[in-house]
């Protein structure tokens, strides 16, 4: 029997699996945790030639005042010990809650994201690089089943997405699970922090992980996390072969493609399915940049519906959207072009 692969050897194939080169810079986001302090230590071990392109990142949240700025300092302390650099972002409490729009956990990511976006930048890094592993992506999936998702919020996370040009988010340890990743930690003696919050079930995914999760192991499937990866798997193999038809139907029938306004053939395009034309309305919003959080299944399935149908229609989406469809052009625009007579 072939011997297992050890922790940091299946880091090393995890980079090479997202196309990460070290030598592009890594700046690695490290909360203190188990997950991505073993992730901080096997990085710098594996890639030692190349310490000089790696950053360590933080973000305080401010959400817990004593242990959130201990937990900064004992980061930064373990980037000073293995000799990286380290950034710090420290947010307030407050300024969370205020842009939170009722959401607390998805105001901290955005904010979150946007720091090590533009940390990388400043620092010439192309990786920004998590410690997100096959347990958080067992979460992520059943996360986006609860909340009501199509096949893009099936495929959970990926190993590897752009953030911004020239930056991307790679994901090494999705092959890993979170058991293997804490006694790597064991056995090599490195101290992490714990983070209390992570036990709050106030948070929907803390609800997931610490109840739905085993409940469904032990009450129905013990390999449940299993089989919601390979699902994911699964999702993202189709997502891809959609993508490919759906960016072929947008090159034949665009007649006009701008930041705010996009004007397509509605006869080509409504000679499709309905399913299809849904699947290419989201592939146009992802090419376009506009906000898709609000975007859903319903929402995209009506925009197939104003294609298919015979009438002229004006309708408003979320993000500041306006679908105006003729006798022959859809026509979609964003924010002042919106206001424009259409042509």
């Amino acid at each position: 029997m072939a011997e297992s692969r050890s922790f940091p050897e299946q880091l090393r194939a995890g980079y090479h699996d997202a196309n990460c080169r070290p030598e592009n810079g890594l700046l690695l986001a490290v909360s203190g945790g188990v997950d991505s302090i073993a992730l901080l230590h096997a990085t710098v071990a594996i890639w030692a030639a190349y310490k000089d392109r790696i950053v360590v990142a933080h973000v305080n949240h401010g959400l817990r005042p004593d242990n959130s700025d201990n937990d900064a300092a004992f980061v930064r302390a373990v980037a000073d010990d293995v000799g990286v650099p380290f950034e710090l972002l420290t947010l307030s409490c407050d300024s969370l809650r205020q842009a939170s729009d009722g959401s607390l956990e998805e105001a901290a990511r955005d904010r979150r994201y946007e720091f090590l976006t533009e940390t990388a930048r400043r620092r010439d890094v192309v990786s920004v690089v998590t410690a997100h592993h096959m347990d958080d992506q067992a979460e992520t999936v059943l996360h986006n089943v609860i909340r009501g998702t199509g096949l893009r919020g099936l495929r959970g996370m990926q190993r590897c997405r752009s953030l911004a040009e020239g930056v991307e988010l790679v994901r090494p340890m999705l092959q890993l699970r979170r058991c293997e990743i804490a006694e790597y930690l064991s056995a090599t003696g490195n101290a992490h922090r714990t983070d209390e919050s992570n036990q709050n079930t106030a948070f929907t995914r803390n609800r997931i992980r610490q109840q739905l999760l085993p409940t469904l192991k032990n009450d129905f499937n013990t390999a449940v996390d299993r089989n919601l990866v390979s699902l994911a798997q699964q999702a993202e193999q189709a997502i891809q072969l959609m993508d490919s038809l759906a960016e072929k139907i947008l090159s034949e029938v665009m007649l006009e493609q701008q930041p705010s306004v996009c004007r397509l053939r509605r006869h080509a395009l409504a000679t499709w399915p309905n399913d299809v034309i849904r699947h290419v309305m989201s592939v146009l919003w992802i090419q376009q940049d506009w906000p898709r959080q609000k975007m859903n299944f319903r929402l995209y399935s009506r925009l197939a519906e104003l294609t298919c149908s015979p009438d002229t229609i004006r309708e408003d989406f979320p993000g500041n959207v306006h679908a105006w469809c003729s006798d022959e052009i859809v026509r979609l625009t964003r924010n002042d072009v919106a206001d424009r007579s259409p042509t």
